[in-house]
Formats: structure tokens, C-alpha cells, sequence
């Protein structure tokens, strides 16, 4: 068991060093209850409530073969998410939920292609939601509530990616940040999987769109759309 005094960075550091020092015989060791194969073939685990201090290193893109990192509820985990962790390209869970990360989401999860779970909700995020999100098109749950994010939610334009373009993604939890402007109406389309919509607690403004209804804590005006029964996927909506 990690103590919990251990910084993250330091406990990195160390991994990748007994990587590099000795194999057991089998080929495999089990640090830290991280199963490693060789130098960088770490696999998942889960790291969630172990009282880690500090930072994520940049040393994270040496775990070139990570598949799951789960660092959530580490409240004293925090600072910048580093932009090298868009080099960890075989990534398909990745969840920083209930820690004190702070400072922009980087734009780089955008290279992350194989993600289908991203959960950086209960942070202290703040900047725009970043449009290269829209690349993630495996991405299966978006969770970015409670943090302080402003702006408008990005679509896509010309060659530049938006959120309308995660077809398979079937959470979007916005909820509870500082998000602004107007909803698009294109943000919505039929051919997405969505299921789950979580708006309520941001700054929108404007007329509600066509696809969707009721968003309450915004200042939306208008009349509720009449094509709600479009949304034959969706079956909770706030």
C-alpha cells in the first residue's frame, strides 16, 4: 500500500524505475499493485481515495502502454494536468474526478482516440471546454461538471472538431461550471447515442434549441421545442 504522504510524482518516478531495475523471472512484477510487464507495459489500475499529494508528472508519457488511470478522489492531487498525457495514446478510461486539478482541460486528450471514458468532473478547471474533445470518437461518457469552465460549448466548424461530432457518446454532464452563450442547435443531431444530458447550473442564454427542453438555473427564454419526440435515445434530460 502507498503511504499516503507519497507524492504522485515521486511515485511515478519510482515505478519506472523498477521497471527498468528488475523483472521478475516471469517477465512481470506486481509495484505498487501496478502489473508490469517490461519497460513501459503497464496496463490499468486503479489509484482512486489513497491520499496522493502533488502533482502528475510529465513523466506520465513513459507508460506508453497504459490503458486505465483512475486518480479520482485524491483531493490534495492537484495543479495542472500535463499536456503530456496526450501521448498516452492506448488510454480507453481515464478518470481525475474529485480532485483539485487546476487550469485549462488540455487540449492534447484530443489525441487520445481510443478513449471511451473521460471523468474530469469536481475539479477547479477552468478556461474553455476545448473543441479538440470532438476527435474522441469512441467516447462513450463525457462527465466535465463542477468545475469553473466558461465559454461557449464548441462545435465543430470546417476542418476544426466539435462536441457535435461524438456520436457514440451517450453521457454529456456539463453541469455546475460557468459555461456561457447560446446552445447550438446543431449540437444535437440523430445519429448520436446520447441518453443522458446534464446542462443545469451554467450561464446560458437565448432561445431553447430545437433538440432540447429543460435546463433550469440558465436565463433560456422561449417556448419548449415541438420536436422533443425526436429524441427517442434520450431518456433523462436537466
Amino acid at each position: 500500500m502507498l503511504k499516503k504522504a507519497l507524492f504522485f510524482h515521486n511515485y511515478l518516478e519510482d515505478i519506472v524505475k523498477a521497471t527498468a531495475d528488475g523483472l521478475s523471472r516471469n517477465g512481470s512484477i506486481n509495484y505498487y499493485g501496478l502489473q508490469v510487464g517490461d519497460k513501459t507495459n503497464f496496463y490499468k489500475r486503479k489509484l482512486s481515495s489513497l491520499g496522493l499529494k502533488g502533482t502528475l508528472s510529465g513523466d506520465v508519457d513513459q507508460l506508453t502502454e497504459l490503458k486505465s488511470l483512475d486518480l479520482s478522489s485524491n483531493t490534495q492531487l492537484g495543479g495542472s494536468v500535463t499536456p503530456n498525457i496526450g501521448r498516452l495514446t492506448k488510454l480507453t478510461t481515464l478518470i481525475l474526478a474529485s480532485c483539485s486539478f487546476t487550469g485549462n482541460i488540455p487540449d492534447e486528450l484530443g489525441n487520445l482516440e481510443q478513449l471511451s471514458f473521460l471523468a474530469l468532473n469536481s475539479n477547479k478547471f477552468t478556461g474553455r471546454l476545448p473543441a479538440s474533445l470532438g476527435r474522441l470518437a469512441n467516447l462513450y461518457w463525457l462527465d466535465i461538471a463542477e468545475n469553473q469552465l466558461t465559454g461557449p460549448l464548441p462545435i465543430s466548424r470546417n476542418k476544426a472538431p466539435g462536441l457535435d461530432l461524438l456520436l457514440k457518446t451517450k453521457h454529456f454532464h456539463f453541469n455546475k461550471n460557468q459555461l456561457s452563450g447560446t446552445i447550438p442547435d446543431n449540437l444535437f443531431s440523430s445519429e448520436m447515442s446520447l441518453i443522458h444530458l446534464l446542462l443545469d447550473g451554467n450561464n446560458f442564454t437565448g432561445n431553447i434549441p430545437q433538440s432540447i427542453s429543460r435546463l433550469d438555473k440558465n436565463s433560456l427564454k422561449g417556448p419548449v421545442p415541438t420536436n422533443l419526440n425526436n429524441l427517442t435515445k434520450v431518456n433523462e434530460l436537466e
